[in-house]
């Protein structure tokens, strides 16, 4: 509130005010005078007291709010006519500057209501007036036009009042429209993460179900023509997940909720890796795919390798989407030293197709954009890959430009990473786990039948024992009858959800409170995985869930010291 937050400006130009005319008005005048001003500015706060900031006043409280600041005025004018008034004719402009001082304090308040500026204003204003005119009697050219010169002040200060006043209230009102403009902003954001949630949950309940039981029809024994029609099957549910998973990751950046997971790898092995697995879509096109790994890129780096795949993988598929001839090649260099401890490393995707056009060079990063709808049409796609893969570069400290080319694209993917020290490879030791999950018993807390039919599925070749029950309360009955080394809960369930159950079970209601529970949920919208960590689960899947992942998550859980898989990644 303006009174509030000018008191203290205020209370020293009271003090102020007061050791200056001391030695002009005397000492106990001045202090008396001092003395009046602080009794109403405590009348003041006390009409203020109720005041809060965001809550209307009452039209009583706004009423004694206005009156109370009139003796302060009042205060202050007087003592500009003190002044006036004295036998020393030099504080006459002491006292012009007291009221004219009054007149631009009170523009402070040229939000607030007509009334508290008229009472603001007036002693002053009318003091600038009568004093000149009936209060000095000295004659003249000089004394004329001093007193005209203030009276066309005054009325000049008056109009400013109110042009002030209405810029005021233009402003007012601009910054309610801006408000209202933002919460209807925020709420439409609010409108689509809960759809967007919605849609992720409600899709990956069915895909689940689609994806596993194609998965294990794909390890049954069927003839080539069926094992093609079921690989289909897979690819374009595969295809399907991946418009959803570049969906939820532009939310997740649009909501800053992206984090980068570094760790060392082999830098060559990860691109190779990437390049590797296009070649048969390339050969397909009969197109070909070269990476070209200079001599100066380092062998180790320090970095978010899934990330990396995810925006080389992004720009590949695009390079042999739109290409027919010739062929792609993938250049990694580093063009720049070492700075501070980090190597710039530059990753080029040239390929040999139609190109951009250059009117739509900066189109082709917006959210759902292509470079027309004519190859949008040709071609597929929904235009969220160059968008964040964008996002993803600079998040690692680079950027992801179209550079100019003479003939088809060339996108340059840019990160800045340390150097990491060659890591020993880690011996997964697979024969000795996959004898030991055997001896696993996994306690599974799933509602939807078709999910337990694919986890069972997924998990029927590994041979470890699986217990399915219908939701929290089961699993809970479940695990006070028997031992389990490992828990699956799925989130949203009858009777009693995951996150209740959970709570039992980390209470110590179900045995061992530091039994390894994992979510098994459709939830992975932003921040979804931290979040559940937080509540407790020992790790986060989400649907539809991969064999691998699912299996090496088990493994993990019963195992903290297994070996991290990327499939996990994927996963989640």
């Amino acid at each position: 509130m303006d009174t509030h937050r000018l008191l203290p400006s205020r209370l020293i130009s009271a003090l102020l005010a007061s050791v200056v005319m001391a030695p002009a008005l005397g000492l106990p005048t001045a202090m008396a005078w001092l003395a009046c001003l602080l009794a109403g500015e405590g009348l003041a706060r006390l009409a203020t007291r109720r005041f809060r900031p965001g809550v209307t006043g009452s039209p009583v409280l706004r009423a004694a709010f206005v009156l109370a600041a009139l003796p302060i005025n009042i205060t202050w004018s007087g003592l500009a006519a003190m002044l006036w008034l004295s036998d020393i004719a030099d504080l006459k402009l002491a006292a012009l500057a007291v009221w004219v001082g009054q007149i631009v304090y009170t523009q402070n308040f040229r939000h607030q209501p007509w009334t508290l500026i008229a009472v603001s204003g007036v002693a002053p204003l009318t003091s600038l007036i009568v004093f000149p005119f009936f209060f000095y009697d000295a004659q003249g050219i000089g004394p004329q036009t001093a007193r005209w010169g203030l009276l066309i002040v005054t009325l000049s200060t008056i109009n400013t009042m109110i042009a002030n006043r209405a810029a005021a209230r233009r402003m007012d009102e601009l910054t309610n429209g801006l408000r209202e403009e933002r919460e209807r902003a925020l709420e439409a954001t609010r409108a689509k993460s809960t759809f967007i949630a919605v849609t992720s949950h409600e899709l990956r309940t069915p895909m689940n179900g689609l994806l596993g039981m194609a998965h294990a029809l794909s390890r049954s024994g069927l003839n080539e023509t069926q094992r093609e029609q079921v690989r289909l099957m897979i690819r374009s549910g595969d295809n399907l997940m991946q418009l959803l998973n570049d969906v939820l990751d532009l939310s997740r950046i649009e909501a800053g909720k992206v984090e980068l997971t570094p760790a060392p790898f082999r830098l060559e092995e990860t691109v190779r890796d990437v390049v590797d697995a296009w070649r048969d879509v390339a050969m397909v096109k009969n197109l070909d795919i070269a990476l070209r790994f200079d001599a100066d890129a380092p062998a180790w780096i320090l970095g978010d390798a899934l990330r990396i795949r995810q925006v080389l993988t992004n720009l590949i598929s695009n390079a042999l989407k739109f290409t027919t001839e010739g062929g792609v090649e993938v250049h990694v260099h580093c063009p720049v030293p070492e700075i501070e401890g980090r190597r710039a490393i530059v990753f080029a995707v040239r390929d040999t197709g139609p190109g951009v056009p250059p009117e739509a060079t900066d189109r082709v990063f917006e959210s759902f954009t292509q470079a027309d709808d004519t190859i949008s049409r040709r071609h597929g796609g929904v235009g969220l890959g160059l968008t964040i893969s964008r996002a993803l570069a600079r998040q690692m400290g680079g950027d992801l430009t179209l550079e100019p080319s003479k003939t088809g694209a060339c996108f340059k993917f840019s990160i800045r990473a340390p150097i990491a020290e060659p890591q020993l490879a880690a011996n997964p030791a697979e024969d000795e786990r996959e004898g030991a999950m055997a001896s696993i018993r996994v306690l599974m807390a799933e509602d939807n039948e078709i999910n337990q039919l694919v986890v069972q599925t997924m998990l029927e070749a590994t041979g470890l024992s699986l217990t399915v029950v219908d939701h929290g309360q089961a699993a809970l009955d479940a695990l006070a009858d028997g031992h389990f080394d490992c828990v699956l809960m799925d989130i949203n369930m009858p009777v009693m959800d995951g996150i209740t159950a959970l709570e039992a079970i980390r209470s110590g209601a179900a045995g061992d409170p530091a039994l390894p529970v994992i979510a098994l949920t459709a939830s992975t919208m932003a921040g979804d995985r931290e979040r559940f960590l937080e509540m407790g689960f020992n790790d986060h899947l989400g649907k539809p869930v991969k064999p691998a992942a699912l299996i090496n998550a088990i493994a993990r859980a019963v195992d903290p010291d297994a070996p991290r898989a990327e499939a996990l990644h994927d996963a989640a």
